[in-house]
């Protein structure tokens, strides 16, 4: 698996969404707040340096306007140029975009690695959140293909200093004990430790938590600048520091990022 890069924890860095990446092969954003907006921008950001790009989603989305859809049980081929959307089928009730399986894609990727084609970059959405603020999971999510370099869990930065209400939470019933609570750094990272970001299963990966500050958090006067928020996960990681290490399950790298992802302007920084 790719790795993010040696950066040091007190190192800030700043840039597009690939560049948080560090320019990885394969991209997948699961959580809230922001998926479908990362998709679109990284994807338009590969497709615009020349790559080949294909996105894709392992659950359901709605219809994809902004990247020429490839409706088919098989990838496009290696000679498609641009990026593309590949997609199985369409839900007739809901008229959405419905992925192909986790290990088709995962097939998929392996036969690109193997190929010997030029080099292709796939952008994953491996996660539903019906457009709310924050996500919990169920034990058979998200859907994240295992050969994944990145992996970024989107929240919404929006949600700082206010209290976390059931109504911004898919899945609320899998957070209960921060419903109801100001969300701040400390409860930031009760979910954190208990997200698929320490899941057993993607300890091999890298991993990127993304505070998604779009436009409409300017309107929240207790907001806090990227920067801001990052600040405080950093002081909280201090306080917690020897705990996570004592972890038995913890991820090959993890990187807090925050900024606007439409406008692809981030900051972040590595705790290992």
């Amino acid at each position: 698996m790719a790795n993010l890069g040696t950066a040091l924890p007190n190192r800030w860095e700043n840039g597009s969404l690939w560049d948080m990446t560090k320019h990885a092969q394969v991209v997948t954003f699961i959580g809230a707040g922001g998926k479908t907006t990362c998709l679109r921008s990284i994807t338009r950001e590969i497709d615009a340096t020349g790559h080949r790009v294909i996105a894709t989603t392992t659950t359901k989305v709605f219809p994809e306007e902004s990247i020429k859809g490839w409706k088919n049980l098989n990838p496009p081929p290696y000679e498609q140029e641009g990026a593309n959307f590949w997609y199985g089928d369409v839900i007739r009730e809901s008229g959405k975009w419905r992925g192909p399986s986790l290990k088709a894609v995962d097939d998929a990727i392996v036969a690109d690695l193997h190929s010997g084609s030029s080099q292709r970059f796939w952008v994953i959405e491996g996660d539903g959140a019906r457009g709310l603020k924050l996500k919990c999971w169920e034990p058979h999510e998200p859907q994240i293909p295992q050969r994944s370099d990145c992996t970024v869990l989107v929240l919404d930065g929006g949600l700082w200093g206010s209290v976390l209400q059931a109504e911004q939470v898919h899945r609320p019933e899998g957070c209960l004990d921060l419903v109801g609570y100001v969300w701040n750094a400390e409860n930031a990272w009760r979910y954190f430790l208990r997200s698929p970001v320490f899941a057993p299963q993607y300890r091999v990966m890298s991993w990127v938590i993304l505070l998604n500050c779009h436009g409409e958090n300017a309107d929240n006067e207790d907001s806090l600048e990227p920067r801001a928020l990052l600040q405080d996960l950093r002081d909280r990681w201090a306080e917690i520091q020897a705990e996570v290490e004592e972890l038995e399950y913890r991820p090959s790298h993890l990187r807090f990022a925050a900024g606007n992802a439409k406008e692809g302007k981030l900051q972040w920084f590595d705790l290992w």
